[in-house]
């Protein structure tokens, strides 16, 4: 049976390689961004490529992430249901600011082609201004309070310990409260310690059989069926 065929088995699949892909990429982002401490300005003057490298993980992160959201919330539709569905909000809001960010570095490679002072006195603007810097701050930080509260929806749902939730929610505190001017070690070993948490529920549902993902009405019936049987039954039936 293809993939296409099953419902079930697509969905599982896609939840999956959006777990594993969306997180996978936060690290890798992390890496290559060349905006780290310098403007966009000199970054699109020295690493125009690295900056195009960059929107375009950040852009495919976002787009991963949207499976992501929907396999959690399947996957609590009992216990942590409300925790997995504020989480898929947020989240969400935090992948429409990546997306964002990724169209910014984009437009920033434009940069390079003007006169350095005209430029310069353009992202100074830019980042002055306030709504902007407002919505930016929002969508950003919902990143983080959304796969946090995912963390912790997935395990009231039985699907990972509690050492995922605390590891997440430890970095995500830390992100918003330590100063942005941090060796690279330390942000980049938190995005893997967020990688690691929805990587391993990314496998977890990879591996997992389609009636476990998703019992279907024929699971259903057999099951009731077979809990009705008495023991024993079938040898007097014979």
């Amino acid at each position: 049976m293809s993939v296409l065929s099953d419902p079930r088995r697509s969905s599982r699949i896609a939840a999956g390689v959006g777990l594993i892909g969306f997180s996978a990429l936060l690290p890798i982002e992390d890496r290559i961004d060349p905006t780290s401490g310098v403007s966009f300005y000199d970054a699109a003057v020295t690493h125009p490529g690295l900056l195009t490298a960059s929107a375009l993980t950040l852009l495919g992160s976002a787009i991963l992430t949207v499976p992501a959201i929907t396999g959690i919330i399947h996957q609590a539709s009992d216990r942590g249901a409300v925790l997995a569905r504020l989480g898929g909000f947020f989240t969400l809001l935090g992948a429409l600011g990546h997306t964002a960010l990724a169209v910014v570095y984009l437009m920033m490679r434009s940069l390079a082609g003007g006169d350095p002072a005209e430029m310069a006195a353009f992202e100074e603007r830019l980042n002055a201004d306030i709504p902007t810097g407002i919505v930016a701050m929002v969508l950003l930080l919902s990143f983080g309070i959304g796969i946090a509260l995912l963390a912790w929806a997935a395990t009231r749902a039985g699907l990972i310990g509690w050492w995922a939730p605390t590891l997440v929610t430890a970095v995500v505190v830390a992100h918003a409260a330590l100063p942005e001017d941090l060796p690279p070690i330390v942000p980049f070993s938190a995005l893997t310690a967020i990688a690691v948490v929805f990587g391993l529920l990314g496998l977890r549902a990879l591996v997992m059989s389609d009636s476990e993902w998703s019992p279907s009405a024929s699971d259903d019936s057999e099951a009731r069926v077979g809990a009705a049987t008495p023991l024993g039954s079938a040898e007097v039936a014979r």
